[in-house]
């Protein structure tokens, strides 16, 4: 592939020369400074429609050709992207279909960006044209490294458009509508549909309470908005199939199921912007990098090598409600992080500040000020050299014998069931707590769905399972057998595909986790759910914890129980337990825990599973520990002196420092 140019660790990020065209002073000063920031990427074009197509049918490529071929010639590559993440003025106005439609219904106007419809064929067209005199202009352009697919795609339009699209997904699905009336269980509250054409989007102003029809919205919107990237695909590689392809993923919730998305990609791209100095305690920045290590996991599993940072930050993001500037080694220090997970790039959004606008605020490398005499840069410069002397570590991959699963259909299902806790978030964040508690027992760790190889991990773990779509149990099932060590929750095997409950009958009763409970050796009989001052407590290895927003009451068959509840009716009763099955042990957590109790669970795991640990040291505070390939890299997230055992090698970190061991 032609990123293969490139020997060393990419640099750079979006640059946007069609804002200055009138200042060649200024592009000119652009390019100077970036060859002293060690810059060798910058990605063109993400929102240059209006510059590249002024007005219908006519195309300007003359300043694109003349910005990349400067680049070229100092030894500066270009991510071109396609323009579709934003419209000029003149598309909405000759053909508004193209602007999406709210839930209630209300066409927007023009306006923002990422509010096209994905089901236009005009909005689809247009793209098409652009996106084609695009690669027929720089196809082969020496400069071009990769496709970059519009941007950052999220949302969804309710057009009369997009609901006959939605039908159609419907009944490719479903067959009938009898069928889809038994998966939807629609004789609830009268809802049972006679044909296709009575079903409507899901809306505030309309139907939310059918949690299959609202999982299925989510679920066709997705594919819609992947067959669109699919076809900006099929235009920008038509004039040289050798360009790889990519978009900016920036949000694990965005909307799109990205282990979907990820089989249309030639390779993965992330934005990161993590929270820096936000929280209360100002030594530590533990939980931010947790977040930001999660991320990184998640899109480096989904194709099982390294990825790209699109996006990141190098000063102050504009998004948040608190804008800090970042401390000083921060930088570095983030900048390193996003290598250590398997990132092959440092890329921040974005070069230059523009004059105006809503990102006119947002931390870029060059500032308004136009010097080159800031901190700021001096930081971009200082991550160029680090980058420049790693580029050994360029397309090394991590290897993980440990995964957590995070699975958006999972995730859409527990957004919307209505019971045990009605919080969306604390379901969204349960995966990175279990994550966590990995990290801090220095192991590697994939982030994968319940639809993904279990063969090559030796000990799983699946936060609330909730959803068990057609395979999982016995996906399950067989890595137990196998010689696996798999952990499952609470709140786990209860619904199917279709948010449906499995339910069963008086002579052969039903008990979550649904098929599994021979495997576990467990039947879940009841849930209590704890309010926010409550809670419950339990022993393991001498120590106590707290049991904290739900209890699951078991009845123990054939398992061992590790922990007992301690308090209320049901003390006594087993919380924690294991079950040899096969070759392999089936551990199941029956109520939400400290991160404590996590951390101490997972090492009793890893150690019964065999699981290979990066460095043999207990977790010292603050300190992440990360491989890929040879190189072992130690990162403190405080701003405190921290010493650790590596191997038999004694490395003392000062604040926000890093080491890295070959």
């Amino acid at each position: 592939m032609e990123l293969e140019k490139i020997s060393r660790l990419l640099h750079g990020g979006d640059y946007n020369p069609d804002q200055w065209l009138d200042r060649p002073d200024v592009l000119e000063d652009d390019i100077h400074l970036m060859k002293q920031a060690g810059v060798n990427v910058v990605t063109l074009g993400v929102f240059s429609w209006s510059s590249v197509e002024p007005k219908e049918g006519v195309f300007t490529f003359e300043w694109l050709d003349d910005i990349m071929n400067k680049l070229y010639k100092n030894g500066i590559y270009v991510i071109l992207s396609t323009p579709s993440g934003a419209r000029p003025p003149w598309l909405a106005k000759k053909y508004p279909e193209v602007m999406r439609t709210d839930e209630n219904r209300v066409r927007q106007l023009y306006g923002c960006r990422e509010n096209h419809c994905e089901s236009s064929k005009i909005w689809r067209e247009k793209v098409r044209i652009i996106d084609e005199k695009l690669a027929e202009h720089y196809a082969h352009h020496p400069a071009l490294i990769m496709w970059h697919l519009s941007n950052e795609m999220y949302g969804r339009c309710y057009c009369e458009h997009c609901a006959e699209n939605f039908r159609k997904w419907l009944r490719a699905k479903y067959g009938t509508i009898d069928e889809l009336n038994r998966h939807y269980w629609s004789a609830f509250w009268s809802h049972r549909y006679t044909c296709f054409e009575e079903i409507e989007p899901p809306s505030k102003h309309g139907e939310m309470q059918l949690h299959a029809l609202v999982i299925d919205y989510s679920r066709f919107y997705s594919d819609l908005m992947i067959d669109f990237i699919s076809i900006e695909k099929n235009a920008v590689k038509k004039y040289n199939p050798e360009i790889p392809v990519t978009t900016n993923m920036f949000n694990i919730t965005s909307g799109i199921n990205y282990d979907k998305l990820a089989k249309t990609l030639d390779v993965i791209s992330w934005d990161s912007y993590p929270r820096w100095h936000c929280q209360r305690d100002k030594t530590t920045e533990w939980k931010n990098a947790v977040e930001a290590a999660f991320t990184f996991d998640f899109v480096r599993s989904l194709h099982n090598k390294p990825f790209y940072v699109m996006e990141s930050v190098p000063s102050v993001p504009s998004q948040f409600n608190i804008c800090k500037l970042k401390r000083p080694k921060m930088h570095l220090l983030s900048a390193i992080q996003m290598i250590a997970f398997g990132s092959d790039s440092v890329q921040y959004f974005q070069w230059r500040k523009s004059n105006g606008a809503i990102e006119k605020f947002h931390g870029s490398v060059i500032d308004h000020n136009g010097s080159s005499d800031t901190r700021v840069f001096c930081d971009v410069c200082e991550v160029g050299a680090m980058l420049e002397k790693m580029s050994y570590i360029k397309g090394a991959a991590s290897v993980s014998e440990a995964a957590v699963i995070w699975d958006w259909d999972n995730i859409r299902a527990l957004q919307e069931q209505v019971g045990l806790r009605h919080d969306k978030s604390f379901f969204e964040k349960l995966p990175q707590r279990h994550y966590e508690a990995f990290l801090k027992n220095y192991v590697n760790t994939d982030i994968i769905s319940s639809e993904s190889d279990f063969s090559r991990y030796k000990v799983i773990a699946a936060p609330a399972l909730y959803m068990f779509k057609p395979g999982t149990a016995e996906k399950i099932r067989q890595f137990v057998e196998n010689g696996g060590h798999f952990v499952l929750t609470y709140y786990s095997g209860i619904t199917n595909e279709n948010d449906l409950c499995f339910s069963g009958t008086a002579s052969n009763p039903v008990y979550a986790p649904y098929s599994l409970n021979d495997v576990f050796g467990i039947k879940v009989k009841e849930i209590d759910g704890l309010c926010d001052d409550e809670y419950n407590e339990l022993e393991f290895n001498g120590r106590t914890y707290k049991a904290l927003t739900c209890c699951e009451l078991l009845d123990i068959d054939d398992s061992e129980s590790l922990s007992k509840y301690m308090h209320d009716f049901y003390k006594g009763i087993c919380a924690v337990s294991k079950k040899q099955y096969g070759r392999g042990c089936a551990y199941y957590l029956a109520c939400d825990t400290e991160n404590d109790f996590l951390h101490e669970f997972y090492k009793y795991i890893l150690r019964n599973a065999d699981a290979s640990k990066i460095i043999g040291s207990e977790y010292v505070k603050d300190v992440m520990v990360k491989q890929r390939g040879e190189s072992i890299f130690i990162m403190n997230f405080s701003t405190e002196e921290r010493t650790i055992n590596a191997n038999g090698k004694i490395i003392t970190l000062s604040g926000y420092d890093f080491a890295v061991l070959n």
